[in-house]
């Protein structure tokens, strides 16, 4: 038996002075107590890849997802000349086009010293920014600087004031603090750490229901992920942690709760 054939195609074989080993080769590692190599599966450690890895005998390939291109392998967006980011500070909320060097910063809202923005998300499908106004109570929304849409006709659920800003009509808020849109059902979501609750409502504040009270101190951010279904919320209260359930509001769980103190976003 050759000293190749001895270690198999997953291990190379050393020579040395005294003796002759095997070392399994890169991608592959000794299963222990056993005398044979193993694959290693990098695509289960964390940040192999970008977004998508698949496994391969000895190795693994990157890929991205839908809508993203391979970069230096980084996965970016495509069409990400478009892109613009949105920034809330105080009471207003400017834009601009990240991936462009010669972009400057551009008013998108200026509010009065009544407003006081905490959090804001925006609905691209229904071209509007919304934000919560902890200062006031208050969740406004405001349709995106750039478009050419034409404003809807006002309705008993908001009115129309401060440049084409609409409060919603959502009473009894008392510290509206984080906001998040689920742009597939076309819902909005909020924390009020005033009152210890997230809720959800339609994007004109109708059909308002309480999802989670108890067990709750001070929820302050909150994210959807509509095509999972879930979300996720951070509390900052006497007992902080970071939360999930389903959208319904139903299975609850906490995902942190060790080691952590003031968790706002």
């Amino acid at each position: 038996m050759t000293n190749t054939t001895m270690c198999g195609d997953e291990a190379q074989c050393i020579q040395a002075q005294s003796t002759t080993y095997c070392r399994c080769r890169r991608g592959f590692q000794k299963v222990p107590d056993k005398n044979f190599c193993q694959d290693v599966n990098e695509c289960l450690r964390f940040g192999t890849c970008s977004q998508l890895c698949n496994n391969t005998k000895g190795s693994h390939i990157c890929s991205c997802a839908k809508n993203f291109m391979k970069t230096d392998n980084m996965c970016k967006a495509e069409g990400s000349e478009h892109q613009i980011l949105y920034i809330a500070d105080d009471n207003k909320i400017r834009s601009m086009y990240p991936f462009n060097p010669n972009s400057a910063y551009e008013p998108a809202f200026q509010g009065d010293e009544n407003v006081r923005i905490d959090a804001m998300d925006i609905y691209v499908k229904g071209n509007k920014i919304y934000w919560t106004n902890w200062h006031t109570g208050r969740i406004s929304s405001r349709e995106l600087p750039a478009s050419s849409a034409a404003s809807t006709a006002s309705n008993r659920n908001r009115r129309q004031i401060d440049g084409g800003v609409t409060h919603l009509n959502i009473s009894g808020l008392k510290m509206p603090r984080g906001i998040a849109i689920d742009w597939v059902a076309g819902n909005i979501y909020w924390t009020d750490s005033g009152r210890d609750v997230i809720e959800v409502a339609q994007m004109k504040g109708e059909n308002r229901k309480t999802l989670i009270s108890g067990m709750i101190d001070e929820p302050h951010a909150i994210v959807v992920d509509p095509l999972r279904g879930t979300m996720y919320w951070s509390d900052w209260g006497n007992h902080p942690k970071i939360e999930t359930a389903a959208m319904d509001g139903t299975l609850r769980e906490t995902l942190v709760q060790d080691n952590i103190q003031w968790p706002t976003g």
